[in-house]
């Protein structure tokens, strides 16, 4: 029994100095993968390094994804940017058309304000997006060539448009229809040299009358 006992001492001290790595004894790592001098075939290296490997090509496929998700952002952005350029290009020309606008329209303002400068003789109306003439009109033109050939000042005719339409649209018509009027006049005996023609569109037909037949008019000055 003694003996028994003895034995398995002495067993379980050498094992324990194999574990403590005993002088002579070489430590074996307890991370079977660890060692650098080990020699390990394919299918030891893959079950050591397959996280290792499944991690880093999982890194690679969410980098090009990201890569991708950026370089379409960028691709957007530079269309948004595109058409903010555009926009500002249209805002831009839109302002210089509406700064012509209200120049003309304070010029017209003034001009029609100040009753020491201009006389009104008379109008002609036009029907909704015509410039032609009606007969029962020319009797106005007749009318308006009498008083202009007995005065000596200017004649000042403008055309006006309604606001149906856009509006280099109705400022071309309202031009048609002054330089229709004019030509009437001139047929009557006005000289060309002292008729002056000039157009207002849609943005000042308000001025004229809130009702749009009003507003498709011909109106002939006096100007002083």
């Amino acid at each position: 029994m003694k003996r028994v006992a003895l034995g398995l001492a002495l067993l379980s001290s050498i094992v324990f100095a194999q574990e403590r790595g005993g002088q002579g004894q070489r430590q074996r790592p307890l991370d079977p993968c660890g060692s650098p001098t080990e020699v390990f075939s394919k299918q030891q290296l893959d079950k050591c390094y397959k996280g290792y490997f499944d991690a880093i090509i999982e890194a690679r496929r969410l980098a090009e994804a990201a890569n991708r998700k950026a370089d379409d952002a960028l691709k957007r952005a530079d269309d948004a940017l595109k058409r903010v350029n555009d926009l500002d290009g249209r805002v831009k020309k839109l302002e210089s058309t509406v700064s012509d606008h209200d120049r003309r329209i304070k010029a017209l303002e003034a001009r029609i304000g100040d009753k020491t400068q201009l006389e009104e003789i008379g109008s002609v109306k036009f029907a909704f997006n015509r410039f032609n003439i009606s007969q029962s009109e020319m009797a106005k033109i007749d009318d308006m060539s009498i008083k202009a050939r007995g005065d000596i000042r200017e004649v000042l005719v403008v055309g006006f448009a309604d606001t149906v339409g856009g509006s280099r649209y109705n400022f071309n018509l309202s031009m048609y229809r002054a330089q229709m009027v004019a030509s009437e006049l001139a047929r009557r005996g006005i000289s060309i040299g002292r008729i002056r023609v000039a157009a207002y569109g849609k943005e000042v037909a308000e001025l004229i009358g809130k009702d749009r037949k009003e507003q498709r008019v011909v109106r002939v000055f006096l100007v002083k």
